[in-house]
């Protein structure tokens, strides 16, 4: 994240999931920059997976 972007704030499941098109593509440009451990990257890939497998009937604000 550059001194220009503002702080990432996620309330809940649902506004991360309402981001999680924004959050994918950083998420992807981690992953293919490399600029992390091999570990972090396997981690953030299935990560990416998971979070892909989540509709909005999955989650719920309560």
């Amino acid at each position: 994240m550059s001194d220009q972007d503002p702080i990432l704030t996620i309330t809940d499941a649902v506004d991360f999931y309402e981001k999680w098109p924004h959050l994918r593509r950083r998420a992807e440009t981690l992953v293919e920059t490399r600029n992390m451990t091999p570990q972090d990257s396997e981690l953030l890939k299935w990560m990416i997976r998971m979070v892909d497998m989540v509709g909005p009937n999955d989650i719920s604000r309560h």
